[in-house]
């Protein structure tokens, strides 16, 4: 069971196996660093697709050149995502990779019926790892940045995607916590009638051998002493693996808040489409970004 990103990095290093990744619009400093850390730990190969005069700029690469690192000479913004987009559908990279281009451009490129990388029927959403001071794993979480009021059918495939992240994280039953405002199941809250839905289909085997309660909240779902004290009986009790939020709002603020005011890391994946997609925001961390280009590593 990998339970850090340093347990992450360790086991990417040790199969000695390198991802193909396109980046697309690679001119920014944070992504670069971020691209090169993981070429020189060998866990990737990247294509750094953009204008090769921002890309070779020293005051955004100055390392030496790597055999592992090739650049596609594309200025036009439009052009770079698009050739990005392209690599990953030919086969010819592993995984797609934000740079320094508007999330709405790659998105429609992603989503695009023909040239896209989002098989018809696919949910789109995002799952994210965090870790988090004093809690004695990473714990995945979802959706912080995509849908922002999922419904059953979204929600169902959220769930699934994160179950499967966890696997490949070799936790073999994973603990999932439907996470809400209170552990009261009330239908008359908004958003509680998917969780009870959820909870019925997970009696019925919809999720396979995973364990699941909702609704919970953060305390008994991470907080085993604080959960306690609420005297709530459930077998995720202070031990969660992945944490499902009612809407985007709530996952954002959750991560947002642990980053800034904890020191949390994270690291974050598109999931749905044909293969893994880095997508993290211009404001996060060189180690935010690696620790995501390393989970899609390990998924891809």
């Amino acid at each position: 069971m990998i339970s850090s990103f340093a347990e992450l990095t360790a086991h990417l290093t040790s199969v000695n196996c390198r991802k193909r990744m396109a980046v697309a619009n690679a001119v920014d400093s944070h992504t670069l660093d971020a691209v090169l850390r993981a070429v020189d730990l060998g866990i990737v190969e990247a294509f750094l697709i953009g204008d090769v005069a921002s890309i070779e700029s020293p005051h955004l690469f100055e390392h030496p050149l790597s055999p592992f690192v090739h650049i596609v000479d594309k200025p036009d913004v439009l052009e770079a995502t698009l050739e990005a987009v392209r690599m990953v559908k030919s086969g010819e990279a592993d995984i797609l990779m934000k740079g320094l281009v508007n999330t709405d451009v790659l998105l429609r490129a992603i989503l695009d019926k023909e040239k896209g990388i989002l098989p018809a029927g696919k949910v789109l959403t995002y799952n994210a790892a965090m870790e988090i001071p004093n809690y004695h794993k990473l714990v995945f979480f979802s959706d912080p940045v995509v849908i922002p009021s999922p419904s059953l059918v979204q929600r169902t495939a959220m769930i699934k995607y994160a179950i499967a992240t966890a696997y490949k994280f070799g936790i073999v039953k994973p603990k999932v916590a439907l996470i809400h405002a209170t552990e009261v199941a009330n239908p008359k809250i908004h958003y509680m009638q998917d969780y009870l839905d959820i909870m019925q289909m997970w009696r019925m085997g919809e999720f396979g051998d995973v364990i699941m309660d909702g609704p919970l909240d953060i305390f008994l779902a991470l907080d085993a002493e604080r959960g306690s004290i609420k005297n709530v009986q459930t077998p995720v009790l202070g031990d969660a693996d992945i944490l499902i939020f009612p809407n985007f709002e709530c996952a954002n603020c959750f991560y947002k808040g642990l980053s800034l005011f904890a020191g949390a890391e994270m690291g974050g994946l598109l999931q749905g489409t044909d293969k893994p997609v880095v997508l993290t925001s211009r404001s996060e961390s060189v180690d935010s970004k690696f620790y995501s280009i390393a989970m899609a590593c390990i998924i891809s």
